[in-house]
């Protein structure tokens, strides 16, 4: 056997990377440490030099690499017309020869392959069961050729690799008669969790499986004390098995009628076993290809995961649902002077209550992970827990409900307070205000949601225990599939008042031939210069401004940042949804499903005696006060956000004055705790200075942190490992009941509002109340955060729309356009295969 050509495979390790490549030398250090690999040798990459410069074939490599694109083509075709040097055929065949001839497999070894950031799996090619001495020969040039091919170069172009770096090595091995194979990763790809192997299993070889031809079968196993458990087992399709030929190579067979599976619990443990050995050996996370043949298993490759994720912390199903909440009350990373608003709606919408009966709330430092005042990430281990004051919650939910009767709520001071707040706030002049007044308004503002927290303070306890009552009413007369219905729809809420107010201005529209043109013709940022001109339009813009005036303090964006324009500021928004509505038939809500359910409860013969009667509707107003005070209560809070982004946005044109920002709007990357120290005006040298550092230093983390998540999308997923969720694009939570077809339409903000046309399927990171004048249009709901008892969901019950939750990955998994199907009932996305084209819309 020639030692510079040719090396048994069992001599190798490591260190002869630059000689035999980097899958060659794994193999060939597993092996010699008594893992199961198939024996053989490998064709070094002198051999390749060899035949490269006997060839004069590195002079075509660069005129090919001074092409652009690189003229892969050239190469490869001066690569299999040049003769292969005699002492390197030779030197091939006796070491076939020693080897007892018979079937082997050949596969590239690439000097660049398998390392820590760059795996080159599938760039190179493999030939499996190759017979003959002439045609083990004629494949190792194959794969001497695969170095140049078009996927393989765009690959080290991808990953800053220097083609002239790279070197092509040759394995030949026995090979394998596998009836089962298949690849296995060490940790789980998706996840990141370390305990956890993933298997992937066909009948045949595996190269279905590595290629993709095939569903295989595929199994999560988990590490636990007593050993390995299947926490996760599918069959797959197993579309096609890989055999090989009595003549040499392969055949792909199809395959169907899968109802088994290929191997068995105890193969599945062993390989798992098997892994994390291997997994130790390198000390590192491993993607593995095996092989099963007479029960015997074999390592064909074994190379680091390139792309594993940080592991995803295990959370509770309380911290899961929190999560879920928060997501959707913050969907994005909030700037350093949003924090103090969502402190102070955290501490009075949810804070203010769990304190007051004993639950003790994280701070917001404990929610968060913080860098240089900038939000990172969310915590997903944050944790709430009782005090000893939980003791006194039943007395205090008790006394608190026989003291505020919920269904009087409305009546209470405390709104009519707000309201003449937010009055007296209106009428201030920022312009004219000194810097110490501007702080006063913005401290005053932020006072009022406390108010609004208070309100709920004290009408949720008699909601609560009266939805409680007659959730134990419906199960005792059986009919508690109704509770949804009777409790969240045909309410009258200020997001349906603002509702019913947008379908008057798109009647207003939609009556007269002269605005519906102008609607149909301009953008929603065009509207309003151009409806000036008319007197039909001067008309519209002025009911257009009352409404502003009533309902313009809503979040234009639909979250809850005072970062973020609102409707009055960025009125486009909202003429966009005019247009939409205008154009469309009106949706009405689902009064007469609420009477419906309301009818089949009282037929029932223990609700026809009055006394019971009276009582069950009594109470039943009373628990549908909850929805009231969620959805009105959020209304009533976020009324200062005007006021509050007016004052903050006049001090941040007053620092753009003073050299200290670029744009207003660049406050936001102050905290307030560091406008507060601002005592003096104007500023010194050093404050401005000091202040100058300060933003620039956070616009630059900030820029770094735009791709990354707030919150890891993992921990929004769904498990659902049923067949019908494996086939489903999306698995959510059931949000609303039903299932529409349609063509999925993403709306990620408010500028995209306008997109929505009638019937299709709205796609959403999120909604708000801000949100549901699109639930008229829609066919169905697909939202990638929240639950059941989420904005969306509960709007979608109002209006009879079927909706999933909690998705996910929805609108980054879906195509605008992608005609889909909704399954509200079971929390699942399907695509349709549809003869249907797109249609502009």
């Amino acid at each position: 056997m020639n030692k510079r050509h040719v090396l048994n495979l069992q001599e190798l390790n490591r260190k002869d990377i630059p000689l035999v490549g980097g899958k060659a030398a794994v193999l060939g250090e597993l092996l010699a440490s008594g893992f199961p690999v198939p024996p053989g040798f490998v064709v070094t990459t002198l051999a390749y030099d060899l035949f490269v410069s006997r060839n004069h074939l590195d002079e075509v490599i660069e005129r090919a690499l001074k092409e652009r694109p690189v003229d892969g083509e050239a190469i490869r075709k001066a690569f299999l017309s040049a003769p292969i040097p005699e002492e390197v055929a030779q030197a091939i065949r006796a070491a076939y020869q020693t080897m007892g001839s018979g079937s082997v497999a050949v596969r590239s070894t690439a000097t660049a392959e398998d390392m820590p950031h760059a795996a080159f799996a599938g760039q190179h090619e493999t030939f499996l069961n190759v017979v003959g001495v002439d045609a083990v020969v004629e494949a190792v040039r194959r794969c001497w050729v695969s170095l140049w091919d078009d996927r393989a170069i765009a690959y080290r172009e991808k990953m800053g690799i220097d083609h002239r770096m790279a070197k092509m090595a040759v394995i030949v091995q026995r090979m394998v008669p596998a009836e089962a194979s298949g690849v296995m990763f060490t940790a789980n790809p998706i996840t990141g969790a370390r305990d956890e192997v993933v298997i992937g299993v066909n009948v045949g070889l595996g190269e279905a499986v590595v290629s993709g031809l095939v569903t295989p079968d595929h199994y999560v196993l988990r590490k636990t004390s007593f050993g390995w458990r299947i926490v996760e087992r599918r069959l797959g399709r197993r579309e096609v098995v890989v055999k090989p030929k009595a003549d040499g190579g392969v055949e792909e067979i199809k395959t169907s009628n899968v109802t088994q599976p290929v191997v068995s619990d105890d193969i599945l443990k062993k390989l798992a076993d098997l892994g994390v050995k291997i997994q130790s050996y390198f000390g590192r996370p491993q993607d593995i290809e095996w092989a099963l043949a007479n029960g015997e298993i074999f390592i064909l490759q074994a190379r680091p995961i390139t792309t594993l994720p940080e592991p995803m912390p295990r959370v509770g199903k309380l911290n899961s649902m929190l999560i879920r909440t928060l997501a959707e009350i913050i969907p994005e990373r909030p700037y350093p002077l949003d924090m103090v608003w969502i402190e102070t709606i955290f501490s009075n919408a949810v804070g203010k209550i769990a304190r007051y009966f004993g639950i003790k709330v994280p701070a917001l430092e404990q929610i968060f992970v913080e860098e240089d005042g900038i939000a990172v990430k969310v915590r997903p281990d944050f944790s709430i827990r009782p005090s000893w004051g939980v003791l006194l919650a039943p007395f205090r939910l008790i006394w608190l409900a026989l003291r505020y009767d919920s269904a009087k709520w409305e009546s209470d001071p405390l709104l009519s307070e707000i309201q003449a707040r937010v009055d007296s706030l209106k009428k201030r002049d920022p312009e004219g205000s000194t810097w110490e007044e501007l702080l006063d308004t913005v401290h005053e503002a932020l006072s009022i949601p406390s108010l609004a927290g208070e309100i709920r303070k004290r009408y949720l306890p008699r909601a609560l225990i009266s939805a409680g009552i007659i959730s134990l009413s419906l199960r005792t007369l059986r009919r508690r599939h109704l509770l949804s219905t009777l409790l969240f729809t045909c309410i009258n809420t200020k997001v349906t008042e603002a509702n019913a107010e947008l379908e008057k201005l798109a009647e207003m529209v939609r009556k007269n031939p002269e605005l519906m043109e102008l609607f149909r013709k301009y953008e929603p940022k065009q509207l309003i210069s151009v409806l000036e001109k008319t007197p039909a339009g001067q008309e519209f813009l002025s009911e257009f401004e009352a409404f502003l005036e009533k309902y313009g303090h809503r979040e234009a964006r639909g979250s809850a940042l005072i970062s973020h324009g609102t409707w009055k500021e960025e009125p486009e928004v909202v003429l966009g949804i005019v247009a939409s509505l205008a154009t469309s038939e009106v949706k009405h809500s689902s009064c007469a499903r609420f009477r419906e359910a309301l009818d089949q409860v009282l037929t029932h013969p223990l609700l026809r005696l009055r006394p019971f009667r009276s009582t069950f509707l009594s109470v039943l107003e009373e628990a549908r006060q909850l929805h009231r005070l969620r959805e009105d209560g959020r209304f009533y809070a976020m009324m200062p956000i005007p006021i509050l982004r007016r004052a903050l946005l006049t001090m941040g044109k007053r620092l753009v004055e003073a050299g200290v920002l670029e744009v207003p709007q660049d406050i936001f990357y102050l905290k307030l705790s560091e406008i507060e120290q601002i005592k003096k005006w104007p500023l010194s040298e050093d404050t401005a200075e000091e202040l100058r550092a300060l933003v620039s230093r956070r616009k630059e983390k900030w820029a770094s942190l735009k791709d990354k998540p707030f919150i890891d999308p993992r921990l929004l997923y769904v498990q659902d490992t049923s067949e019908d969720a494996q086939r489903a694009l999306l698995v959510g939570i059931p949000g609303s009941p039903g299932v529409a077809e349609g063509y999925a339409r993403i709306i990620r903000d408010s500028s995209e509002f306008h997109k929505l046309r009638p019937g299709d399927v709205l796609v959403a990171p999120y909604t708000t109340p801000a949100w549901t004048p699109l639930f008229r249009l829609a066919v169905a709901v697909v939202v990638d955060t929240g639950g059941p008892l989420s904005h969306a969901a509960i709007v979608a019950r109002e209006y009879g729309i079927p909706a999933v939750m909690g998705a996910g990955v929805a609108t980054k998994v879906l195509k605008d356009g992608q005609y889909i199907r909704v399954d509200g009932n079971r929390g699942l996305v399907f695509s349709v295969e549809t003869e249907r084209e797109e249609v502009s819309k």
